[in-house]
């Protein structure tokens, strides 16, 4: 019997050794493969391995060497680790193809962040990515889509295009209606005339003077389009011109309607190659003499000069020949007055309005100076009307003070009571 008990004491520590040691196992078997820098605290609770906590204490960053951000700080962990081996996958940061394709099919830089983002895939600065390549981006091309050019390339299969024009506008090329290029001959080198802006607009890379000989196109003439000049898919021109001077050439129909044969064919005689408008016309050197001054400089042609043919209504021998054209207005305000029709006399060629009669002395009164000068300056102190401007001499003002004068002047040998007399002792009208 005493052998028996010991048997048995023996027997039941051994089954039970046995069955601790696999319970024991079983608690830690870790599924998540071998992680062991992990304690299961910092992503499970005590209530039980599911769910796991809402906000882990594992340190994604410092750990594995991949900091998550972006879109990848909003993924779920097993969208990464599949079957929760958070052992695997084995990615470096910068290793997008571990889980990402490829949709560039290795024909692009296999580094995907020195494109792309992890916030926005699609976000990608093209603009910057096509400055790395043998075709930078400018002009219009910077607002095409990637698809306009790679429009046979599916889901980012960027292949690299023919950089030459015609590789991609060889359409255009081909079915242009202002000019036919083909039949004209023109070079496929597309940027020998257009710029990347746009085919219409006129990029002065086209050389019309090498290509017409001589003809080259300066002012208005660079902002016309072709057809206004010629015709054809041959570009023949429509007017026979020998250069860029010879304005008649081409504007025969405006020259007959504004200058009916009477002004120079010499059109950048008063014109420029800019506008119509703003003429500078050399009147003085056209006309012998006659300079265009003052209120005459802006005056417009038709006022002295017949509209239709240009001729000359008025026979003035130059701009200081006023009478010859303001007859009428002189004899409106001056007849019978006495005034000389030198009109510059008293008027400037600016305005009739605010006469000054600077040269009274000279032409009408030689002693009126001294101390009658400012004397009086209403003209009606000394003329009763307007249109009296009678010649005066000294009694004419002083003959009723001759008791005041005869008073003065009494005893004196060469005083008489006249004008002559007078400039004998005044002869610059005052006291001497």
């Amino acid at each position: 019997m005493r052998r028996l008990h010991l048997t048995l004491i023996l027997c039941v520590p051994l089954a039970l050794l046995s069955t601790s040691v696999e319970a024991q196992q079983g608690r830690t078997a870790n599924p998540h493969g071998s992680l062991t820098e992990v304690d299961c605290a910092d992503c499970h609770s005590a209530a039980g391995w599911k769910p796991v906590k809402a906000t882990l204490d594992f340190d994604h960053d410092g750990v594995s060497g991949f900091a998550l951000s972006g879109r990848h700080r909003e993924a779920s962990c097993t969208s990464c680790h599949l079957g929760s081996r958070f052992d695997e996958p084995k990615a470096a940061p910068g290793d997008c193809t571990v889980c990402h394709v490829d949709v560039h099919r290795g024909r692009l830089s296999d580094n995907c962040i020195s494109c792309h983002t992890t916030t926005v895939f699609t976000d990608v600065p093209g603009i910057a990515v096509h400055a790395k390549t043998s075709f930078p981006l400018i002009g219009a091309h910077v607002q095409v889509s990637c698809e306009s050019c790679h429009g046979n390339d599916r889901s980012g299969a960027y292949t690299p295009l023919d950089t030459d024009c015609l590789g991609c506008h060889e359409s255009a090329y081909r079915g242009a209606t202002a000019i036919d290029h083909v039949a004209a001959g023109y070079s496929s080198d597309c940027r020998q005339c257009h710029s990347t802006l746009a085919w219409t607009h006129n990029s002065g890379l086209f050389d019309h003077g090498a290509v017409s000989g001589g003809y080259q196109l300066v002012g208005a003439h660079l902002r016309i389009r072709c057809e206004s000049c010629h015709a054809g898919a041959d570009l023949t021109p429509i007017y026979a011109t020998s250069d860029a001077n010879d304005c008649i050439g081409c504007h025969q129909r405006d020259y007959d309607q504004a200058h009916s044969g009477v002004f120079s064919t010499s059109c950048l005689d008063c014109h420029t190659n800019e506008t119509w408008s703003g003429v500078t016309f050399d009147h003085r050197a056209a006309t012998g003499g006659y300079e265009l001054a003052g209120a005459h400089a802006v005056i417009a042609c038709d006022a002295c000069h017949d509209a239709g043919t240009g001729v000359l209504r008025f026979a003035a021998a130059n701009q200081n020949d006023c009478i010859a054209c303001h007859q009428p207005d002189y004899d409106g305000a001056h007849a019978n007055d006495g005034f000389p029709p030198t009109c510059l006399s008293c008027h400037t060629d600016v305005t009739w309005n605010g006469a000054t009669f600077a040269d009274h002395d000279a032409q009408f009164f030689p002693i009126f100076s001294g101390a009658h000068r400012g004397k009086w300056s209403d003209c009606a102190t000394c003329h009763a009307a307007p249109n009296n401007y009678q010649v005066f001499d000294c009694i004419t003002c002083h003959d009723h003070n001759q008791q005041k004068m005869d008073d003065k002047h009494s005893g004196e040998s060469r005083y008489a009571y006249n004008s002559a007399a007078c400039f004998n002792c005044h002869p610059r009208g005052r006291k001497e």
